[in-house]
Parts: structure tokens; C-alpha cells; sequence
């Protein structure tokens, strides 16, 4: 189940839930107990398997077409 951010338009508290998606129109605020509240957009991770690496090239950036964000390790 992902964890989901909130933002409560009454107490104006900021919380995070473990909620399934069908859920999602039940959430409550634990502070003041409104269902008043906002899916607030959140970052996610993304993780690189320890056996890639990429050649970032001296200007910056990745080598790989589209980009994955990573740093290079042999630029070091």
C-alpha cells in the first residue's frame, strides 16, 4: 500500500497516510478530525541497481538517453 500526503483545509495541518486507493475518499484529518482534506502531490524514489553505472560526461548530466538522474561515480 503507498503512503499518501494530505493537507487538511480546516486545521491546515499537513499529514501522511497508508492508504489503499479505494480508500482514498475516506481519509480523515488525525488532528481535527475533518474529512476536509487534499491529496497533496508526493516525491517519489526511484533506486538504481547497484551494478549499473553511467558515464555522466564532464558538462553534467546523464549519458543515457532520456536521463535517469544518476551520478557518476568514475567522474570523481
Amino acid at each position: 500500500m503507498p503512503i499518501y500526503e494530505f493537507h487538511c483545509k480546516e486545521c491546515r495541518s499537513e499529514f501522511k497516510t497508508l492508504r489503499s486507493a479505494e480508500k482514498l475518499p475516506d481519509t480523515i484529518c488525525p488532528n481535527c478530525g475533518t474529512d476536509r482534506v487534499a491529496r497533496l502531490l508526493s516525491v517519489t524514489a526511484r533506486s538504481q541497481p547497484s551494478n549499473e553505472t553511467c558515464a555522466m560526461p564532464p558538462a553534467g548530466g546523464c549519458a543515457r538517453p532520456g536521463g535517469c538522474g544518476c551520478r557518476s561515480t568514475m567522474m570523481q
